[in-house]
């Protein structure tokens, strides 16, 4: 989920901010502030990156686009209201997935789903937005969707198939392998606990 701007889009960009060139950095960073206030009335986070994701896809708009937008600062806000909602589906389809994960052995006992959802957390917390992003897209949703979202994806990471079920892979198993560090960890804490008692 890179945000670098090519140099013909943020020239786009300042242009459409300012067109006789006056103090358009200046009006790029008004508009990337009052994106970033916006994400946080939303609840929205890293307001940061979204916003650079909105300002990223309003460029990329201008360069594509011929017509002139006579106000790029309410464009980008109307990006921006788009950006919400992507979030926010993306932020429900993590939600269902750690409630799949949780429930998936239904004989395990209530505690111990409970502390594997916590450590799933934690994992995906360490992960970076974007590792974590890529995730939620990639495998989520039934075999319909998860094709439809992987393309998507890979669109929009500019990668191939192939590149992107590779990052994909490795993202997962580094996942995997701070879950199962972190279990480990647990039992081992769990049984010397249960040792220091029995003595």
């Amino acid at each position: 989920m890179g945000y670098d701007l090519d140099s013909t889009s943020l020239q786009a960009l300042l242009r459409a901010l300012r067109p006789d060139s006056s103090d358009s950095a200046v009006a790029y960073e008004q508009l990337r502030v009052a994106l970033i206030r916006f994400f946080r009335w939303n609840h929205c986070w890293p307001a940061e990156e979204l916003a650079d994701l909105a300002i990223d896809r309003l460029a990329g708009k201008l360069r594509e686009d011929d017509r002139v937008i006579a106000h790029p600062a309410r464009f980008a806000l109307g990006i921006a209201r788009l950006v919400v909602q992507e979030h926010r589906l993306r932020q429900d389809r993590q939600s269902r997935a750690l409630s799949e994960y949780a429930s998936a052995n239904h004989d395990e006992p209530e505690e111990e789903k409970e502390q594997r959802l916590a450590t799933l957390e934690a994992c995906l917390s360490r992960l970076s937005p974007s590792n974590r992003y890529i995730l939620e897209r990639y495998y989520t949703g039934d075999a319909g969707d998860r094709i439809r979202n992987r393309r998507q994806l890979a669109a929009e990471l500019g990668l191939d198939r192939n590149a992107l079920r590779n990052r994909a892979l490795r993202l997962r198993r580094q996942l995997e392998d701070c879950i199962e560090r972190r279990l480990g960890d647990d039992h081992r804490r769990d049984r010397s606990a249960q040792n220091n008692t029995i003595k």
